[in-house]
């Protein structure tokens, strides 16, 4: 095996997360069982050997005990390990989701969605039923060796034989075992591929419901060709597995027939002998069908975690600990860009133009309008404010202290926001009681969403609404952290006449008039005037404009 895997089988076992009490419980249940087992190997062969004589007024009673303790320590063994492989499929999806929030955003959007839900979903899952099965490889492990001791009591020469076609068995079955573990890492690769298919599928099924030729292609040249690779890779992969199996089983039966007809006549051996042998070897059968069975298993799951590690995810070594939002009434800030830029990473010189350099300041309590053309890089200037993105060069500084990796998280919390494309949650997420439990009725019902659903236990009764609609349930969402900053990307763009004029004249006035500092990404060239500042980006260029609007008959406005 080369090295690379070795270490990856050893990371499997080192982020086994179950606690580890039971697993050595569980595994001293099976050595028992498999203590036991070997005994009524050895039993049963001293009374076929011994015949009438061999057995004696204790040995139904001692046959009688071994069955039952093999009986219920096998059973709590297995039941232990199935407990266990539940625990750890637990822990490990957990540890996987701190180490994506952990991660840095710019990373996560380079790794791409369907490829995170496929290491959260069908790797976690692989994983898993590696980790499951390396118990029961030191279990059986352990009745093999067991027998192996009892056949090397019996007879070494014939021990001797036996270990040849062992060690020809498990390296032409490992050699097969290569092939199949190749395949199974192409699949998974197209696995990943066919998830960001159906996830086109799912969130494109308009447009493809509206364009045959498009819908055809689709079906045709994506969701069909990759399918039919990933189940042709699948089949090949076990193909093998399944031929490498059935090879090692008829090696099994080979052995025991050389026992018999070659070996019994090449070296002199009694029949008692024979017996014990052949017993032994048949004994011997079960653990090796469970390791053999077994080895795929582990070889999905080391493919699995290589995939883990793959997506660069940030370590849950150190989770990152529980940091408050600032306190309603605590000292504005000043937030401060000091010669900051950014490129997107890892698309290379030709990936994209950078922004910046940006040198301006924010005051506490100022309604600042972000403008600009489509692709100018309004919504990446965001993303640095908001600390989701670290600034290529320079730095961000609030309340004259800079941002750094290391206090990146605890200035985030004093920012809400709504993105374009932000994700609508069904409940309030620690939200949900006291004053901001009325709070948010109160702004269900000025958002006009009362008669569309209602607030139960912290979780909405639906969030099956219009566009429009949704963008005003995360408004509701994002008002309830009452940070000192907020921040909305294109917000007004979904909404009509109405709620826009809302948004403007009464939401935004309002926040700065509780001393909220207020950074609005717009296109609403009529409402300009009501910002105190318009920053304008062109081409990743700032420049500071004079807010203007035409006037404005007068609109509807929500009381």
């Amino acid at each position: 095996m080369k090295p690379e895997a070795r270490a990856s089988i050893l990371d499997l076992w080192r982020m086994f997360g179950a606690p580890k009490a039971a697993l050595i419980l569980s595994g001293a249940a099976g050595l028992l069982a498999g203590g036991s087992s070997a005994g009524l190997v050895m039993l049963v062969n001293r009374s076929l050997s011994g015949g009438a004589e061999g057995a004696d007024s204790a040995t139904p009673l001692v046959f009688t005990g071994l069955c039952a303790l093999a009986l219920i320590s096998s059973s709590v063994s297995v039941a232990l390990l199935s407990r266990i492989a539940q625990e750890n499929q637990y822990r490990l999806r957990m540890r996987l989701a701190q180490r994506i929030l952990n991660t840095p955003a710019h990373r996560l959007e380079s790794c791409g969605r369907h490829r995170l839900m496929a290491a959260l979903t069908d790797d976690v899952q692989s994983v898993v039923a590696a980790q499951e099965v390396l118990p029961f490889l030191f279990v059986e492990g352990a009745k093999i060796v067991a027998a192996f001791s009892y056949l090397a009591y019996l007879s070494l020469p014939l021990l001797g034989f036996v270990l040849f076609f062992v060690v020809f068995g498990v390296l032409s079955y490992q050699f097969a075992q290569a092939q199949a573990m190749r395949w199974f890492a192409l699949a998974r690769e197209t696995d990943d591929a066919l998830f960001r298919h159906l996830r086109a599928l799912t969130e494109g099924y308009k447009e493809l419901m509206m364009d045959a030729r498009r819908r055809t292609a689709y079906l045709e040249a994506d969701l069909e060709r990759t399918a039919r690779l990933l189940r042709n890779r699948l089949n090949r992969a076990n193909v093998i597995a399944v031929l490498a199996n059935n090879w090692s089983e008829t090696l099994y039966y080979v052995c025991i027939g050389a026992i018999l007809f070659v070996a019994a006549r090449l070296v002199e051996t009694p029949q008692a002998t024979l017996i014990g042998f052949t017993l032994a070897i048949l004994f011997i059968g079960g653990p090796l069908s469970v390791i053999f069975n077994g080895i795929p298993a582990i070889a999905k799951g080391v493919v699995a975690l290589r995939n883990i590690e793959a997506l660069r995810l940030e370590s849950s070594d150190n989770p990152l600990a529980p940091v408050d939002r600032p306190v309603e009434g605590a000292s504005p800030q000043t937030l401060a860009l000091a010669g900051v830029t950014y490129r997107h990473q890892g698309q290379g010189e030709n990936g994209g133009y950078p922004i910046g350099p940006f040198d301006f300041v924010i005051r506490p309590g100022e309604l600042i309008f972000l403008t600009g053309g489509n692709g100018s890089g309004k919504t990446t200037l965001a993303l640095v404010i908001l600390g989701l993105y670290a600034p290529t060069t320079g730095e961000v500084r609030i309340g004259g202290e800079r941002v750094t990796d290391g206090n990146r998280e605890a200035y985030r919390q004093n920012f809400s926001a709504v993105l374009s494309d932000s994700y609508l949650f069904d409940s309030l997420l620690g939200y949900g009681e006291g004053a901001q439990r009325e709070q948010a009725e109160a702004l269900l019902a000025m958002l006009e969403l009362d008669h569309k659903l209602r607030i139960d236990g912290g979780r909405f009764s639906t969030i099956d609404l219009s566009r429009g609609e949704r963008k005003r349930l995360a408004l509701l969402a994002a008002c309830l952290s009452d940070s000192p900053f907020f921040l909305f990307d294109e917000w007004a763009a979904d909404q009509d006449p109405k709620f826009r004029d809302f948004f403007y004249r009464r939401l935004l006035p309002d926040l700065k008039a509780r001393g909220k500092t207020v950074i609005v990404i717009t296109h609403d060239d009529r409402y300009f005037r009501f910002c105190d500042r318009r920053l304008h980006l062109t081409v990743g260029q700032l420049e500071e404009l004079q807010p203007h609007a035409p006037d404005l008959p007068a609109a509807a406005v929500l009381e």
